[in-house]
């Protein structure tokens, strides 16, 4: 059989997106219904818009164009540089929930990190048996529709990207690129989610500083690889959280001359619960420390005392090690 030739690659790729999702099937097909909230009536898909500038597998810029309902998010912005991951948003001093809130919020992130799935068709095809394969034409576009279904052996949680807890994942990959132009997941005749890209752009001519971060004093920088920032939360209560985990809260006993710092409470889908500490300097560069429990420690890791301790952000070695001289548990 002949071998298919790889598609051509562009630097840049510029994308507008639509992102449905359905959260009552989708929890329905994980098996966990219970975390919806009481009374929740099955309202179908619903749908947020993005636009994304990608040099894959190093570059991403995502922008929330468009909320659910038709509403502007404000700005709501994603951008991925190498290790670097910088989320610019509109919501970052958000009121924390009362304590006996319902926990089922996902609505409110409903984007993957960067869409990079997209253009990866064959990380998802490589779990699943492919039963169809046939071209057609979508938009102007020549595409490949493939139908697959998850192996069992691979965990729901390797699916999530696609869309978790699906039976059949429905492809339409793009001949001339290998990007999938839309992709559908269902599970039991019902469709649970849809990534769609309606319009694509080859090589776009844009900013030369499209990939530098252009960083408020009060933005949100995180890591690559961050899911969020959890739920903003008062020092006073995320040390109690920390507490009833195992582990102490670390923060700087006097802050630098002109600093900030916010705390985050956010738990982890495999269920660690961390403290997210970002200390903005009056350089404005920053600082952030995720902290949990020494016992949810994995890798090389610095471990003070109760407390798992990483550390990243834009600060200097100087900055940094001056800060960590400063913490101390709040008690």
């Amino acid at each position: 059989m002949a071998v298919r030739p790889t598609p051509a690659r562009p630097a840049l790729y510029g994308l507008r997106l639509c992102h449905s999702m359905d959260f009552a099937r989708s929890l329905e097909a994980l098996g966990q219904a219970q975390y919806l909230p009481p009374g929740h009536l099955h309202t179908g898909l619903v749908t947020v818009d993005y636009e994304l500038y990608a040099q894959p597998p190093v570059r991403w810029r995502l922008r929330r164009v468009r909320d659910i309902g038709g509403e502007s998010p404000g700005r709501d912005e994603r951008l991925v540089d190498g290790n670097r991951w910088y989320w610019f948003h509109p919501n970052d001093d958000v009121e924390y929930q009362p304590e006996d809130a319902v926990a089922y919020d996902e609505y409110q992130h409903t984007a993957p990190e960067t869409f990079r799935h997209l253009f990866t068709p064959d990380a998802l095809l490589s779990l699943c048996r492919v039963d169809q394969v046939r071209p057609d034409v979508l938009d102007g576009r020549s595409v490949r529709v493939v139908v697959a279904h998850p192996l069992p052996e691979h965990s729901p949680r390797a699916f999530a990207c696609w869309g978790a807890g699906a039976d059949t994942y429905r492809l339409h990959i793009d001949e001339s690129t290998g990007v999938v132009l839309r992709t559908e997941a269902s599970f039991a005749g019902h469709v649970l989610r849809v990534d769609e890209v309606i319009r694509l752009e080859l090589d776009p001519d844009v900013s030369p500083g499209l990939f530098r971060p252009d960083l408020a004093p009060h933005d949100v920088l995180y890591r690559k690889g961050e899911v969020g920032p959890g739920r903003r939360v008062p020092p006073t209560r995320a040390a109690r959280y920390a507490a009833a985990e195992g582990f102490d809260l670390l923060l700087p006993q006097l802050l630098p001359p002109g600093a900030s710092l916010r705390v985050w409470d956010r738990r982890q889908p495999v269920g660690r619960r961390e403290i997210r500490v970002q200390v903005d300097l009056a350089s404005g560069r920053h600082v952030v420390l995720i902290q949990h429990a020494a016992r949810d420690a994995s890798g090389p890791v610095t471990v003070r005392g109760r407390t798992c301790l990483e550390v990243s952000g834009t600060a200097d070695s100087e900055e940094t090690g001056s800060l960590l001289a400063l913490l101390e548990p709040v008690r």
